[in-house]
């Protein structure tokens, strides 16, 4: 190997400085700032509406427009109180008795109506959406895709150059009803989120804590229905517990633990 001249260690220098702000310049814009996240939010969004294509063909998307309705009302009361609520967010809501809801890249969160069922009032349901929400927020999902795929990610969903790994991704959506699974940090951040989120939107955040203990009851009684929760959602009574103590230490004076609205959605969602 030549050693570098002057002319040449410059230049080497320059090319490590440009690829070192290329990668800075698609660092997560979500509110968490320390994973790297080589994903733009602009790229972000492209690949959630061309996920949202292939997903409306692929799973059992519920056309009641009651029912969706609220959800995307629940849903954009709350988005409009993240650092996201600048951008365009849709809701989803899948025909599944599976008690499970998930976020994907680029404002998109599918409720499934098992979730709705399972709900006893609209502050569990919103919990839950408030969660899956701030993963969104967070960027969760591009960083999950970062970590797994590094640099290559941009060409291999984006422009189309592997298709193979987007068809893996889609798979996975599709058969585990997540597009990763969660670590306890992600979980953590998504839960102190979540409930900002959500008592911002009016609805009393104990209502997550009740959710996630609906959710454990049910992983002691019936497990098969909340599976897929659980398979991206690592959850404890630890972290119940801790959701329980957010819930308390904030203002609650008017927030809302159910309203007209849940029940009616929750009878078509189990109809």
């Amino acid at each position: 190997m030549q050693p570098l001249t002057p002319y040449r260690f410059a230049a080497s220098l320059a090319i490590g400085f440009l690829l070192l702000g290329l990668v800075g310049a698609c660092a997560s814009s979500g509110v968490n700032q320390g994973d790297l996240n080589v994903v733009s939010v602009q790229e972000e969004w492209e690949l959630g509406r061309k996920l949202e294509t292939d997903l409306a063909r692929k799973l059992d998307l519920v056309r009641d427009r009651q029912l969706a309705g609220y959800v995307s009302r629940v849903g954009q009361a709350v988005v409009r109180q993240t650092e996201m609520a600048n951008l365009p967010w849709k809701f989803h809501v899948v025909r599944s008795p599976e008690v499970n809801a998930f976020n994907i890249p680029g404002g998109h969160v599918y409720v499934n109506t098992g979730l709705i069922v399972a709900a006893d009032s609209a502050s569990e349901l919103a919990g839950v959406m408030a969660h899956e929400i701030s993963h969104g927020v967070a960027r969760h999902g591009t960083e999950q895709l970062t970590r797994a795929y590094g640099l290559n990610i941009l060409g291999a969903l984006l422009l189309g150059e592997n298709p193979a790994v987007y068809e893996q991704i889609l798979a996975q959506i599709v058969g585990t009803g997540s597009l990763a699974k969660f670590s306890r940090n992600n979980e953590r951040e998504a839960d102190t989120l979540g409930v900002r989120y959500m008592a911002g939107a009016g609805y009393h955040p104990e209502g997550l804590a009740r959710m996630f203990e609906e959710l454990l009851e049910r992983r002691r009684g019936r497990p098969s229905s909340v599976q897929q929760f659980f398979s991206s959602h690592p959850l404890t009574e630890d972290r119940v517990e801790a959701v329980r103590s957010m819930a308390a230490s904030m203002p609650t004076a008017g927030l809302e633990r159910d309203e007209p609205g849940f029940q009616q959605a929750q009878r078509r969602a189990g109809g």
